[in-house]
This record gives C-alpha cells, structure tokens and sequence, in this order.
C-alpha cells in the first residue's frame, strides 16, 4: 500500500493545491524569511552567480542572496507567488534586485538561463519518481560545469503528518546518473509554519561534472 502521505500530496498537486494554498492566504511554507540551512550555506561560500532559486514562492531565498550582493532568478509556477515575491523585493529594495519569471521546473530547458548554482529548497520532493528524470534533464541544461545544486527535502526522520513526500538520502542522490557527484548531503531543518522546531530534512549538494 502506498504511503498516505505521499498519496495525499500527490493528489493535492494534481488538483493545484499551490494555487489553492496561495489563494486561501497564507501556505504553510511560506515563512517570510530565509531558511537557516541557506544561510549556513551562503555564510560557506557554497554559491556563485548567477544562481537559479527553483521554486522560490514568495521569494525570501532569492532576495536574501540578492541582499547581499548575488544576481539571482527566482522560478516559480504560481503566479501570486510571485507577485508577493515582487511585492517583497519593493520592501527589501536590495542593491542588485532578482529576476522573477514564471516557469515549470520540469522543462528548464525551455528557459535559456545558464547558472553557475540552483537552489531547490523543498520543490524535489513534490515529484513523482517517474518525474524526476525531466527534472535532472533539466538541471543539466542550466547549470555550468562544475555547478552547484543544493536540495532541500524533507526526510525520512521527520514523521509528524501533513506535508510533502519524506525522501532518504538515496533517494535523492539516486536521481542523479553519469556527469553528477554528490558533493555533501547534511542532516538539517526545514522551517515551516506548522512545525516550531522545523521538520527534518536533508541538505543534499549535487556537481555537474
């Protein structure tokens, strides 16, 4: 029997539920700052422009890079995402304001962009195992040699309900075949607005080779 999680998220997407989420207000990865985990990577040097921030939602990642001083894209496929993500980048005012473009993370090819780093933070684990072949396709599109792709899922260790797939380690790196090398893969939280503590999650830093 398939997990219900898993079978709960998945018909949540066939039926929208981004665009619901968004539409009923306030969704429940929408924090309105950066993630702590991308914190720790920038503080580590581990981006170089330009940076791709897949799945940026309301944008918080990509003005906190563009603050302090990365040219950035945000990709997102709902919308009012990024209208709050504009709306945002107002506010912020950073030096070097981010690009927002409305795009599917299954078709990356299809934007032309070539980057240096991709930030995924918690977009890998919405897809399907049958999906994820496209996604890696993608990535190869954009990213230069010797690019970096960081990936923020939740893990098998969190187990609280609602919420996105839980992956293991391998089953992320697992996705990725010839001309990639795993570089890191770190335990860590995923800030959320249901959970206090974070969810349990796993930072995994993939190379184009």
């Amino acid at each position: 029997m398939e997990d219900p999680i898993r079978q709960d998220f998945r018909d949540g997407i066939l039926i929208g539920e981004f665009h619901a989420k968004y539409a009923e207000g306030i969704p429940p990865w929408q924090t309105d700052r950066p993630q702590p985990e991308v914190i720790r990577l920038i503080e580590q040097g581990k981006f170089e422009s330009p940076i791709l921030d897949l799945g940026c939602g309301t944008g918080d990642n990509t003005i906190e890079l563009a603050r302090r001083g990365y040219r950035v894209v945000g990709l997102d496929a709902v919308p009012e995402a990024l209208r709050r993500a504009r709306e945002k980048t107002k506010q912020a005012a950073p030096v070097q304001p981010p690009e927002f473009i409305l795009g599917d993370a299954l078709k990356l090819w299809e934007t032309g962009l070539e980057m240096e780093t991709v930030l995924d933070c918690a977009l890998f684990h919405t897809f399907l195992d049958e999906e994820r072949p496209a996604y890696v396709k993608g990535m190869g599109e954009v990213l230069s040699p010797g690019g970096r792709l960081h990936i923020l899922v939740f893990s098998e260790l969190e187990t609280r309900p609602s919420g996105p797939r839980r992956l293991t380690r391998e089953e992320v790196t697992g996705a990725f075949g010839l001309g990639w090398r795993l570089e890191e893969a770190v335990r860590c939280r995923y800030e959320d607005r249901v959970r206090l503590d974070g969810a349990h999650a796993w930072r995994v830093t993939m190379v184009k080779e």
